[in-house]
């Protein structure tokens, strides 16, 4: 179709872990990728940068929803973002990356773009409106657990172990996080109970089964390997309730 001029660019859309998005962009055939990218997850930035080394454009995906429902925060997010929404934050965070291109913002009526246009004078001086908040935010995390957890969480903790279950453990723990240093509460609860009910979306199962007693053995190489069965029992009765469906199925 691209010969025949019926088709200028092909790109591609994903909810993949980060290899895979890389191994697409790397074989160059696509001139665009939509991927989840924001604030409060930021895994696909080596993604977010091979998509640059390609000149492909980059378009992130619900930034307001699976962001952190950004539209309904809680009071402390709300106090930790000021001056700006948290909505207009996370935005601003994203286009202060010259990679980014495009968010989208799932609008559903016009006043719904108010928090969104309000950055737009920001835009030129990121480098002095961003930091202020981004320090709250890192402060609120250190005091909900410690400096050298709220530093270092991420790193070497894999998307998901498979056990007697696939346990999407990244981004249970991403949320616990969310949910301690952030009241973001109602987010972990909106996320973890589409476990079983995803489908490829949010794959993974619930932890009522694992046995979260072997997680450390798994998790050997992992630096906070001993605290991750305590964060996913906590994390479970936190956010435990009845099973969710992704928006587009409701």
């Amino acid at each position: 179709l691209q010969n025949e001029g019926r088709v200028r660019h092909i790109g591609f859309s994903t909810h993949g872990p980060t290899e895979v998005i890389l191994n697409a962009i790397d074989t160059g055939e696509f001139s665009y990728v939509n991927l989840h990218w924001y604030y409060f997850d930021q895994r696909n930035f080596s993604a977010v940068l091979a998509a640059q080394k390609q000149d492909m454009g980059l378009f992130i995906i619900s930034p307001s929803d699976k962001g952190g429902q950004l539209y309904t925060p809680p009071d402390k997010l709300q106090e930790l973002c000021a001056p700006l929404s948290p909505m207009g934050f996370n935005d601003l965070f994203c286009l202060s990356h010259p990679e980014v291109h495009t968010l989208s913002i799932g609008a559903s009526k016009p006043t719904d773009f108010d928090a969104h246009l309000a950055i737009l004078d920001a835009l030129d001086d990121t480098g002095t409106v961003l930091p202020p908040i981004k320090r709250k935010l890192q402060d609120a995390l250190r005091e909900a657990f410690d400096p050298e957890w709220a530093e270092h969480w991420h790193r070497g903790l894999p998307l998901v172990v498979q056990d007697e279950q696939l346990i999407p453990i990244y981004h249970v723990v991403r949320m616990f996080n969310m949910a301690k240093a952030y009241d973001m509460i109602e987010f972990g609860k909106y996320r973890y109970n589409l476990l079983n009910n995803g489908g490829h979306w949010f794959p993974g199962d619930k932890l009522t089964e694992a046995k979260l007693h072997r997680l450390p053995e798994i998790l050997k190489d992992y630096q906070f390997a001993d605290r991750i069965p305590g964060i996913l029992a906590e994390a479970h009765a936190l956010f435990d309730s009845e099973s969710s469906e992704r928006l587009s199925a409701s």
